[in-house]
C-alpha cells in the first residue's frame, strides 16, 4: 500500500506539472471529495475534479506544484494517508474563481492531507493553503 500511495502522490505531481486534468482526476475514486479549508469548499466526483483543475490551468497557465515533503501511514485495516506539504507557483493572467486576471506571480504554500481507499486512490483530499500570502500575492489583500 505504501508504494501504491507513493506512485499515486507522484502521479499527482507529474499531472499537475504537465497540465493533464484527466490524469489529476484519476487518481482519485470515481466518488472522491476534495475539501479546501480556506475557501470552505467541497469538490465532489472525479468530474468536478477535472474541471478544478481546468479552472486552475485556466487562471494560472504557468501553474506548477512542488513537492516539499512527504510522509505516508498505513493503517492495519489496509487503508492509508499521506501528509504532503507543498508550493504552488503560477502566474495569474486567466479568470480564476471569479477574479479577472491580475497579471501578478504567485508562490504560495500549502499542505495536503490525503487518504486512499484499499486500491491506492485518494477517497478524499483536505487542503491548507496560505490564502493570506495568496491573496497579498494577487494585490487584493
Amino acid at each position: 500500500m505504501r508504494a501504491r500511495i507513493r506512485r499515486a502522490n507522484d502521479d499527482t505531481y507529474a499531472a499537475w506539472n504537465a497540465h493533464d486534468a484527466d490524469a489529476v482526476a484519476a487518481v482519485f475514486t470515481p466518488d472522491a471529495e476534495i475539501v479546501d479549508i480556506a475557501s470552505g469548499t467541497v469538490t465532489r466526483g472525479r468530474d468536478a475534479i477535472r474541471d478544478s483543475a481546468v479552472a486552475r490551468f485556466t487562471g494560472f497557465p504557468d501553474f506548477s506544484l512542488e513537492k516539499v515533503f512527504l510522509v505516508i501511514e498505513v493503517g492495519v485495516d489496509g487503508r492509508g494517508a499521506n501528509a504532503d506539504r507543498w508550493i504552488m507557483r503560477g502566474t495569474h493572467t486567466g479568470g480564476f474563481m471569479g477574479l479577472a486576471p491580475t497579471g501578478h506571480p504567485v508562490e504560495v504554500a500549502g499542505a495536503t492531507f490525503s487518504e486512499f481507499d484499499a486500491d491506492g486512490l485518494v477517497a478524499r483530499d483536505t487542503h491548507y493553503i496560505d490564502l493570506g500570502a495568496l491573496l497579498r500575492q494577487l494585490g487584493l489583500g
